[in-house]
């Protein structure tokens, strides 16, 4: 009887496991094997067609995955080959089951669903999706589907290639179907901020195809380059496209690897994350990486995601660092940043911040400087608040210093060890002679009202939306300015253009929530 209670209490606790274990899909629907690309994690066939009419039929030489992986993965140990599987993405899916996480395959006839209980195999099931360089375009049920899955706390794994690499010839490369998703998705433009560049912007810096070893790497804590798995220093790309982020579009989106020649936070991007809703997404531009030199025959592989003869095991830390930060449910510190600002006056620069601090008890805050907006450094400690009593705090932070280039601000703040970062504030050296706007960006829900200095006495001053619609019209009687927003000027950008004589000067202002 007692034997019988303990083999009973085993496998109450196994299915427990079972039951709570995280899930990992990798998809195989949109043309991932065809051509010589086989980013499947196993595949027990090959008889796949791809068609230049983005279909698929059977009869072919290229990879089918099946959903699961064979053997069967609750036989996979720490010293288990990643040839124990076939496919070029066996060697991360090995590591993902040894991370204790349980991985699947979207087979080329399954369905990207959320929320549809006929389908076994519907995102809601899962706590990450891998789309590692897809050939086919989302349709618009599917983009539906991936947008409610992160929104609800998935986490989407976004792989590109570079421009051209359409490996179906159905007209459609993976930067440009990405695109599409984050931007003809019938719901919000450009959801995660990123942007794949598949046209040449510039060949000598970053082009839509390029091959570097980039050692131009976030050195500020991260959970990407800097997570549980293991510190990653460098990124190979064999043929890849760079992405632009839109920090406006979603505030949340950073950079984590660049090109080493990109000389911004936000330009020439290798590898990005972001929040989106409830969930989190990561993004790169180059699916080699992800390679580890085998899958089915025929293909054309290389060695890349782990010992790799130029970056070691640098891929295999981003590529898993990023899967567990997908896979994580964050629990955050009881603080929420509601808005950071600055603005440089006079050899004054001025940081204010406002947070909900409830149940924040041990505060510890340090305004933190940088110029590359990748390194920063301790600006200060003393600053002066303001409580409203209700948990809303505001703060002031003041230095007497002369900005002699784009300088970057930053607020960490610390509870019981935990470390979180407000968003950052760039302030630009003020120029002689040329207007000025702040605070800008301008946060509605804080104020209505914004200043504009450095104007002479009869300059014409004209506000306009980025279609050219007048917003504000007048004649400047005083070297600055103060304007109410009018019921025209909502969230987006403006022009601000003052005319002073022949002379004419503009600048942008951004409003934001």
């Amino acid at each position: 009887m007692k034997q019988l209670l303990i083999l009973l209490l085993i496998l109450i606790i196994n299915v427990h496991r079972s039951t709570a274990q995280i899930k990992i899909l990798f998809d195989a629907t949109k043309a991932e094997t065809a051509g010589d690309a086989d980013w499947v994690i196993d595949a027990d066939l090959t008889n796949l067609n791809w068609t230049t009419a983005s279909t698929v039929n059977t009869g072919g030489k290229k990879a089918n995955a099946q959903r699961f992986p064979t053997p069967d993965q609750s036989t996979v140990t720490t010293s288990t080959p990643e040839t124990y599987w076939t496919g070029s993405l066996s060697s991360w899916g090995i590591d993902c089951v040894n991370e204790g996480y349980k991985v699947e395959s979207l087979p080329y006839n399954g369905r990207i669903t959320y929320g549809d209980t006929t389908n076994a195999q519907d995102l809601n099931n899962y706590k990450v999706f891998v789309v590692d360089e897809p050939n086919i375009l989302f349709t618009a049920a599917e983009k539906t589907a991936m947008l409610r899955f992160v929104e609800n706390g998935g986490g989407l794994f976004i792989i590109s290639d570079h421009a051209g690499s359409d490996r179906n010839n159905d007209g459609y490369d993976s930067p440009t179907i990405w695109d599409d998703f984050f931007t003809n998705n019938g719901k919000i433009t450009n959801p995660f901020g990123i942007h794949f560049f598949n046209t040449s912007p510039n060949v000598v810096v970053f082009p839509a195809d390029f091959s570097e070893t980039t050692t131009h790497v976030l050195s500020s804590p991260n959970p990407i380059s800097q997570g549980t798995y293991g510190t990653a220093t460098k990124l190979k790309y064999s043929n890849g496209t760079s992405m632009i982020l839109d920090t406006v579009a979603n505030p949340t989106v950073k950079g984590v690897v660049f090109a080493n020649e990109s000389t911004s936070i936000i330009n020439g991007v290798m590898f990005a994350y972001a929040k989106y809703g409830k969930g989190k997404i990561v993004a790169t531009g180059d699916s080699s990486p992800s390679d580890d030199g085998t899958g089915s025959k025929g293909y054309t592989l290389y060695i890349s995601y782990k010992n790799d003869p130029a970056v070691g095991d640098n891929h295999r830390y981003l590529y898993m660092n990023s899967t567990i930060w997908l896979a994580t449910t964050d629990s955050t510190l009881p603080i929420k940043f509601i808005y950071v600002n600055g603005q440089n006056e006079n050899n004054l620069t001025i940081i204010n911040w406002k947070v909900n601090e409830t149940n924040f008890k041990e505060e510890d805050y340090q305004v933190e400087r940088s110029i590359d907006g990748l390194n920063f450094t301790v600006a200060g400690e003393n600053f002066t608040k303001s409580n409203r009593g209700d948990d809303i705090t505001n703060y002031q932070w003041q230095t007497n210093e002369t900005i002699i280039t784009k300088t970057y601000y930053r607020i960490k703040t610390t509870e019981n060890g935990k470390v979180t970062y407000s968003e950052t504030v760039a302030l630009n050296p003020i120029e002689n002679n040329k207007i000025r706007i702040y605070p800008n960006p301008l946060i509605r829900s804080n104020q209505n009202k914004f200043t504009i200095s450095g104007l002479t006495i009869g300059s014409g001053i004209i506000i306009t939306d980025i279609n050219g619609i007048v917003c504000y019209k007048a004649t400047s009687s005083a070297s600055s300015i103060v304007l109410n927003l009018t019921n025209k000027m909502t969230e987006g950008i403006y022009i601000v253009t003052v005319r002073d004589g022949k002379s004419l000067t503009t600048e942008k202002l951004l409003i934001s929530k």
